[in-house]
């Protein structure tokens, strides 16, 4: 009798396993493009928290230039609006470093967290600013201070492949520039005074 019990114990159908399947398919999907969208909203958080500290890094870099090479000096870096070849500066992704694009600069060749004073890597260079003086803001000498206009776009630069160990130059670690078009901007207005 036992035996006649396990013989009566019913399997599934062919319907129940296909219904099965398209549930567990419509699932996937589903969780896929809820994926997709909770990704996209965690890049464009990060993005907006870079951007809250980008401005103070630009000012502190350009406070940075003027210390160097002093008002004139920095006045006659920054171009006019609208010029070909803009002052470059590039930020890291959280904000907290804005430098100068200068192979010559010996702190854009430094590791992103030295502690003296640190560069950019290539490969973490997120934030592209181009510096611009302001269209009829005189010159240093005359208003006492340089007024500029900053063009922020990202994302920049995309790491390409692991970290070069032990990096030193600005450029070692490869990366890939993205196409000025498919980047965001947003433009900020800066002044230095002496």
């Amino acid at each position: 009798m036992s035996r006649n019990r396990f013989r009566l114990s019913r399997s599934f159908s062919l319907v129940e396993v296909v219904v099965a399947i398209g549930l567990v398919g419509a699932s996937l999907v589903a969780l896929t493009g809820l994926l997709s969208t909770t990704t996209h909203s965690a890049a464009a958080l990060d993005d907006a928290h870079g951007l809250d500290s980008l401005g103070a890094s630009i000012q502190c870099e350009l406070d940075r230039l003027k210390d160097s090479l002093g008002m004139a000096g920095l006045a006659a870096l920054v171009p006019a609006g609208g010029a070909a070849t803009p002052l470059q500066l590039v930020g890291a992704r959280d904000g907290l470093y804005a430098r100068r694009v200068d192979p010559a600069d010996p702190a854009a060749n430094r590791p992103l967290y030295d502690p003296d004073l640190p560069g950019i890597a290539n490969r973490d260079r997120y934030f592209l600013i181009e510096v611009t003086h302001l269209p009829d803001s005189g010159s240093a000498d005359d208003a006492g201070l340089v007024m500029v206009s900053a063009r922020c776009s990202w994302p920049y630069k995309i790491p390409v492949g692991p970290a070069t160990p032990g990096a030193s130059e600005f450029n070692t670690d490869p990366a890939r520039e993205l196409p000025a078009a498919g980047r965001s901007v947003l433009i900020l207005q800066f002044a230095v005074t002496p």
